[in-house]
């Protein structure tokens, strides 16, 4: 088996890429889409000032898990939002981590959500990661497979439960001055189908297998007769 994957993988039949999975930190397991129960809840959602570089100016950016902005590598923009286009191409700098990150424009931002500009976490959300492999973002994951924050996150939040984190991080957001508000808000959050608990988005290693170059080869040894199907109404 090992020879043969091996095989495959020289040939490029097989590959491996990091891809966001459905992780439930209780279970230890990954659980494919159909698996979650998306639960309307009342959350919050908080927002957080990013000073601008080289100004007095702040951008503020709405989000209903403060946590990972730990792991933010960019904020992202309409292009045709006239408040924020005097920012293209400039840096923010993110919160508690002392980072720069660049701001950028896509035209999958809602702006009629929160401020209309959002943080943008590619290691530990779905349409986040999209952003950060089509603007070549750094992947920082801040939260781990078990729910607990990672060195990454800082020495201030490592090892804390990520709910746990959340109140610390909207804590220090609140005496550094930079929460603006927070408001409730209500969402769709997906829990794990076995035991309930709120799934999170991981990033990991996950192995693919090009079908078609298989399956070509499959088909040609059946249509010349080398493999035969019985009864032959199978072979179709």
């Amino acid at each position: 088996v090992k020879e043969v994957f091996v095989s495959l993988y020289k040939e490029g039949l097989i590959y491996r890429d990091y891809y966001l999975v459905n992780r439930c930190p209780r279970c230890q397991t990954v659980l494919s889409d159909i698996e979650i129960e998306h639960k309307d809840l009342l959350g919050k959602l908080w927002y957080i000032k990013y000073p601008v570089e080289g100004s007095d100016e702040t951008i503020v950016v709405a989000t209903t898990r403060p946590e990972t902005m730990l792991g933010d590598t960019a904020v992202a923009v309409h292009p045709d939002d006239e408040r924020y286009t005097h920012l293209h191409g400039k840096r923010v700098l993110l919160p508690l981590q002392n980072r720069w990150i660049p701001v950028i424009t896509d035209e999958r931002v809602e702006r009629e959500f929160g401020t209309g500009a959002v943080k943008v976490t590619p290691a530990h959300d779905p349409v986040d990661f999209e952003l950060g492999k089509l603007h070549g973002l750094e992947q920082v994951i801040v939260i781990d497979g078990s729910g607990k924050m990672t060195e990454a996150a800082g020495p201030d939040f490592k090892g804390l439960d990520r709910f746990a984190c959340r109140s610390r991080v909207v804590e220090k957001l609140r005496d550094a001055g930079l929460l603006a508000k927070i408001e409730d808000h209500e969402l769709s959050v997906g829990h794990c189908y076995r035991c309930k608990t709120i799934i999170e988005p991981h990033l990991s290693w996950q192995w693919f297998v090009r079908i078609k170059p298989l399956a070509e080869e499959a088909i040609r040894v059946v249509e010349d007769g080398t493999i035969q199907f019985i009864p032959g109404n199978w072979a179709k």
